[in-house]
């Protein structure tokens, strides 16, 4: 165990963690748990009566990085110290961060809903996508898709962004520190989380296990197109409000919108006079006119029982209805 624990030390000496992530400049003291005893540096401890898991504890009052080891001779020394640098940024988490703790219980009680799993399957379908094609559009799909999921599960599904955020960036540091020990287990190991999204089985249904996997994806697409979490996260954002503040497709409807009507407003700010009328719409050019409530606007002509009105002109519609004009706003040119 010891050797095992000099190796790793000096691995994790060559992992740069502010490269990782901003801020992140100190590496915290680390413990290997064995069958029947914790080795630290330069010493041995019995187990006692902690409970000793792959995680990060408060020991003698500072934070421990711990993971558990069966047998040191088949470790493989780059991985362990990837894994040792994922709790380690649970200690960074801790220290600097607001808001990356679920509530297990609630978390547990995650709704059974058929119809929002099969939407999150074609939310990961997505995510592969942006990832492997370097996709903003397929990003911004997979935002509008998990606003629907959101939808249907309601307030539990922040429990699942608060794991996505824990666990997927700690997963996403660990990754990194592979990256910059061993390029090629890297590769080997980014696959294995790529294959798991693509074909998780029963593992979708692990609210939590799934979110390791696309909490790590999501940083490394988010890295991929050049958008900034590290702030964000560190302000208390989850990675969904990061990316959904990067949603174009929002972007894109606003702008379509605010379009829209402006050009009510500006038709409404000439000179106007309307005319009653009791008549349906006949004849239109639908590639110019818009509908505002139960107002139309058509900028070239209209036809209302036959009878061709040159636009631009706005329809005062019955309410509700899709073609039955109750008066005609023109403009009136005296």
């Amino acid at each position: 165990m010891k050797d095992l624990y000099v190796a790793v030390k000096e691995a994790l000496s060559r992992v740069n963690f502010e490269k990782i992530w901003p801020g992140w400049t100190k590496q915290v003291p680390f413990a290997l748990v064995g069958k029947d005893q914790v080795y630290l540096d330069g010493r041995e401890a019995p187990l006692g009566d902690r409970y000793w898991a792959n995680t990060v504890i408060d020991y003698e009052g500072k934070p421990l990085a711990t993971w558990c080891v069966d047998d040191p001779s088949e470790e493989d020394v780059e991985l362990l110290a990837s894994y040792l640098a994922h709790e380690m940024f649970h200690a960074f988490q801790n220290e600097h961060w607001n808001g990356c703790h679920a509530d297990e219980l609630t978390l547990l009680s995650y709704p059974d809903n058929l119809t929002a799993y099969r939407i999150k399957a074609a939310e990961i379908n997505l995510l592969l996508c942006a990832y492997n094609n370097c996709d903003r559009e397929a990003l911004a799909d997979f935002v509008s898709l998990r606003k629907s999921r959101v939808e249907i599960i309601g307030n539990a599904i922040t429990e699942e962004f608060l794991v996505e955020k824990g666990e997927g960036t700690a997963e996403f540091a660990g990754i990194c520190a592979l990256l910059q020990l061993s390029p090629s287990k890297y590769d080997e190991h980014i696959q294995l989380h790529l294959q798991t999204l693509k074909n998780p089985g029963e593992k979708l249904f692990s609210v939590r296990h799934m979110s390791y996997y696309t909490g790590a994806v999501l940083c490394l697409t988010l890295q991929k197109l050049g958008i900034d979490f590290h702030q964000p996260l560190s302000g208390g954002q989850s990675l969904f409000d990061v990316i959904s503040a990067k949603d174009s497709t929002a972007d894109a409807f606003e702008k379509y919108y605010v379009d829209k009507k402006a050009r009510f407003d500006s038709f409404m700010a000439t000179g106007t006079k309307t005319i009653k009328k009791n008549a349906y719409m006949t004849g239109f050019d639908p590639m110019n006119m818009w509908r505002m409530g139960d107002r139309i606007l058509c900028t070239r002509f209209v036809s209302l029982d036959g009878e061709n009105i040159t636009g631009p002109v706005v329809l005062n519609m019955a309410p509700g209805s899709a073609n039955r004009v109750e008066s005609v706003i023109t403009v009136d040119c005296v």
